[in-house]
């Protein structure tokens, strides 16, 4: 019997006799198979698949779960240390203001008028910075200009800095080493006033002004006299008191260690240290000075080109710049009466035979192995030059090689620097 080709089940055909010839009668349908019996079985490879996406499911919500504990410690931990910061501050403003006092029996204690002055410690202290280059351009000068200069300059060290341009324009010996004697009172005075930020803090004088060197030069200053900052820096630079700068190394000493405590010895020691940190942050890298106040020692030395640096630095703290520009100074103590004092350099001393009203600072110096010595600056029509003049044959010898350097200096600008009394 024939088969429909769907299934082995026979079919039985029926046949027409009529005209139209014989045609098959429909095939009965067929049986369905089982479809439960043909259901398609997953393979490994579908297994393993569907596994790992099961896997990385449970991955991403563990997670999510980590991340969000995550956030919930930190938040928990910023808010807790928000909290205990607003509680210490409040405890702080809780807290009355320490107030300094002076004694005479003490060396030396620094006290504030009416409130506390803001000083700078080892704990807080911003690093100094310079922002100029110096860059050595002796090509300003014409080779003539220059050979008259090597004729004319005596002293042995030299330094002739444009402060406008940033350019040293010329020098001799140039970065070799030299005594500074006094002008080391420049760097004092920068030291101390990165300690003392208020100039109405008052010093009252103790008995470290008995450290002072004998035939030093000196303010007159005696054991419980009360100046102020600004006018103590007066005292440092005007008539280069050597009393003044041991008075400013011990207080900052103890100030800077906020130990009052601190013998005299111990607290110029903590300053001569943060006198010479302060020289290399600047960028005075030959210098290196044990004395607050220039007095000789083979140890305490520094170059005419970190005099150039220490100058220009000191130039920058108007305290500092106004004092070394007065000729003269007059002052009623807060204790102890009245000083006044003249300054020693010449250049601006109106009636001296050097003098010019160009120049504005800075410091004399001068002992017996650093010969006579100044750090000068004039300015004309907003152009600045300090000049650094080192060991001089004789006193005047530093004055007259300043103004020759000043007046080829200002020709550059087409200026004329003028010396004497118009």
């Amino acid at each position: 019997m024939p088969s429909n080709g769907q299934g082995n089940r026979p079919v039985e055909l029926r046949k027409n006799h009529s005209a139209k010839g014989p045609v098959g009668a429909p095939a009965r349908s067929p049986v369905q198979p089982d479809n439960r019996s043909q259901v398609k079985r997953p393979t490994t490879d579908e297994v393993m698949r569907a596994s790992y996406r099961e896997y990385r499911k449970k991955q991403r919500r563990r997670k999510k779960i980590i991340r969000a504990s995550a956030l919930v410690i930190c938040t928990a931990i910023i808010v807790g240390v928000i909290l205990f910061a607003g509680l210490k501050c409040n405890k702080k403003e809780e807290e009355p203001a320490e107030q300094t006092h002076a004694s005479v029996q003490e060396s030396v204690v620094v006290k504030a008028e009416k409130s506390e002055p803001s000083e700078a410690s080892a704990e807080d202290e911003e690093k100094l910075s310079n922002e100029h280059l110096y860059t050595y351009n002796i090509d300003r000068f014409y080779q003539d200009t220059l050979s008259e200069l090597d004729a004319k300059i005596t002293s042995e060290f030299v330094a002739l800095y444009d402060v406008t341009a940033d350019e040293v324009i010329y020098s001799k010996n140039f970065s070799k080493k030299c005594y500074p004697a006094s002008t080391t009172k420049l760097l004092t005075a920068i030291t101390a006033s990165r300690v003392v930020k208020d100039p109405k803090t008052v010093f009252t004088v103790g008995d470290e002004i008995r450290l002072v060197g004998e035939d030093s030069s000196v303010a007159c200053l005696e054991e419980g006299m009360q100046l102020t900052f600004e006018m103590i820096i007066d005292a440092l630079l005007l008539p280069s008191g050597n009393d003044a700068a041991y008075t400013i190394a011990v207080n900052c000493g103890r100030l800077y260690k906020n130990d009052k405590s601190l013998s005299n010895e111990k607290a110029v020691k903590v300053f001569m240290e943060l006198v010479n940190k302060t020289a290399a942050e600047i960028g005075a890298s030959h210098t290196h000075f044990v004395t607050p106040d220039g007095w000789h020692d083979d140890n305490h030395y520094t170059s005419a080109e970190d005099l150039v640096i220490i100058g220009d630095y000191a130039r920058t703290i108007p305290l500092i710049k106004k004092s070394c520009a007065k000729e003269s100074a007059e002052w009623k103590l807060v204790k102890g009466g009245t000083l006044a004092w003249q300054n020693t350099n010449k250049l601006i001393q109106w009636g001296s035979e050097v003098y010019s009203k160009y120049c504005d600072g800075m410091k004399t110096g001068f002992t017996d192995q650093a010969g006579t010595s100044v750090v000068a600056s004039a300015t004309m029509e907003g152009h600045t030059f300090i000049a650094v003049v080192m060991n001089g044959q004789t006193l005047y010898t530093k004055y007259d090689d300043c103004n020759t350097l000043f007046e080829k200096a200002f020709k550059l600008y087409d200026l004329e620097y003028t010396t004497g009394i118009e």
